[in-house]
Parts: structure tokens; sequence; C-alpha cells
């Protein structure tokens, strides 16, 4: 069972909310995802799952807090490439987003994924090309000094 799995594991998902309801499908949601196959089969899992859910346009649900963190835990873990790009633009969705119910929740949520900044900072170093600049939006959203420190570093290693 790898980090993201443990940190799913975590959290009592019938207490927290999505779009329309509970969370307690996301578990088996997010499993899904980890465990994808193929970027198609991720995609799938997106829009059933996690778009219009979790998230709707800018709106983010009280769930998006525990699933940043199950997101960054999943990022420790060796997933494969197409299935970090999909963390990543979820992270990126999930961080982007408000809510007029809790004012202090895309706050929280930005807290959370600070926790991970460095973790963030590894993925855009050993990844190329779309992966790479995805992490670094996350990191933009979260820390922009600290974005200019990953992207200067990234540029001096070239």
């Amino acid at each position: 069972m790898g980090y993201g799995e443990r940190a799913i594991a975590a959290v009592n998902w019938q207490s927290l909310e999505i779009q329309g309801g509970t969370a307690e499908d996301l578990p088996a949601a997010l499993l899904a995802l980890f465990r994808s196959t193929t970027d198609v089969e991720a995609e799938q899992v997106w829009w059933k799952s996690f778009e219009n859910k979790v998230f709707a346009q800018n709106t983010i649900y009280g769930a998006a807090e525990e699933t940043i963190n199950v997101l960054l835990a999943a990022l420790a873990d060796d997933r494969p490439q197409h299935v970090r790009g999909w963390l990543l633009e979820l992270l990126f969705f999930l961080l982007n987003g408000g809510s007029d119910e809790d004012p202090t929740l895309a706050e929280r949520c930005r807290d959370q994924a600070r926790l991970g900044l460095w973790l963030l900072a590894r993925e855009a170093r050993v990844s190329s090309g779309l992966e790479q600049e995805d992490a670094l939006e996350v990191i933009e959203i979260i820390d922009p000094q600290r974005a200019a420190l990953v992207r200067d570093a990234l540029a001096s290693s070239n």
C-alpha cells in the first residue's frame, strides 16, 4: 500500500462534502485514478468522479482539502507518468477554486499544498514538458516566490 492509499484510509470521507452530497465515493475514485493504466482511463475517472463533484468551474467543495493531502501523498509514490500528470492537474483545479459557503477553504487548501512544496519541486525537476509546467503552475499558486526559485534552479541545471 502506497502513501496515497494510506492517506485515503486515514480520512473520514463520509463527513466531507462534494457537490450534491457526501464524499463517500471519493476514495474509490481516487484509487481508480491511481490505478489507471492509460491516459484515456484516467480521463474517464476525472469526468465521472472529480469534475463537477470536488470542484465545479471555480468552486471547490469541502472534500478539496483532504483530497489535496491525498494527491500530494500519491505524488510521493512510484506512479506512471500519465497518473502523475492527472494528479497535478487535479491539484491545479482544486487550488484555483474558492468557496462562497466556506471562505477559508481556499486558503486552507493552499496551506495543505504548501506542506508538499518541495515534493512538487522534485516533481518539476524529474518531469519534462507539460508535467513539468503543471508542477510549476501548482507551485506558483501556493508560493510565487518559491516558484521563482524552482524555475531558476531548473534553468541553471540545463
